[in-house]
């Protein structure tokens, strides 16, 4: 287990457990996710998970926050809490009603593969030693789980929306990586809005609509018929 001494005094205004409680709850929400079987429910799920990521920053930097730290993270917020869920929300009504599809792995299948993700983090986690900063060894496990959760979406599910859903989560994992560098530089915290922003502008219809409009269906098995 990381260090949680260490980790505390790097803290400001949280204490570890609280920390390590809302890093809980972003591996719940991973595994929920790989269980869901409404994409609306994902939705909210993949909501709820920006809205703790969003806020992450700001309770983990140390010594004043800046004026520049709360702007950048308040945008971060704003798109990945509200811009982005909207964004998938909007698509998704545009899209004929269609009953839930079994995924490639099936749903059971793809929690005990997300929860094996996790326990290889967890032990990967450990083999990392100590870290120049004792917040990235708290962050490791949730961030790689959140990775591997984020791929197992991409290639386990037939909708293509659902597929966009494992981009998000995938891209939420990489985030969660460089929350602790924010500790110093909010750098990490501008790359990731940027790159919210262009999966935004990835998500706003263009694909997922027009796939519908050229197959009349989400199901990326049609797209096996696409011939040179």
């Amino acid at each position: 287990m990381p260090d949680i001494a260490l980790a505390t005094a790097a803290l400001s205004g949280l204490n570890a457990d609280g920390l390590q409680v809302i890093l809980g709850l972003i591996v719940i929400s991973d595994m929920c996710l790989l269980a869901a079987e409404r994409q609306r429910f994902s939705i909210r799920l993949i909501a709820l998970q920006g809205a703790i990521l969003g806020l992450l920053p700001l309770l983990v930097h140390s010594g004043e926050k800046d004026a520049r730290l709360i702007a950048i993270t308040a945008l971060f917020f704003l798109i990945k809490a509200a811009l982005l869920p909207l964004v998938l929300r909007r698509t998704y009504k545009k899209l004929p009603p269609q009953p839930p599809s079994r995924p490639y792995l099936g749903h059971s299948l793809s929690v005990l593969a997300g929860l094996g993700g996790f326990v290889f983090s967890l032990w990967l986690g450990s083999r990392l030693g100590d870290t120049a900063n004792p917040l990235f060894s708290l962050f490791f496990a949730p961030a790689f789980a959140t990775i591997f959760a984020g791929l197992l979406l991409i290639v386990a599910r037939r909708r293509a929306l659902s597929q966009m859903f494992g981009y998000l989560v995938m891209e939420n994992g990489i985030y969660l990586l460089g929350v602790p560098m924010a500790q110093h530089d909010a750098i990490w915290l501008e790359l990731s809005v940027l790159l919210d922003i262009m999966v935004a502008a990835f998500v706003m219809g263009i694909a997922v609509r027009h796939i519908h409009l050229a197959f009349h269906s989400m199901d990326v098995d049609h797209f096996a018929c696409i011939k040179d």
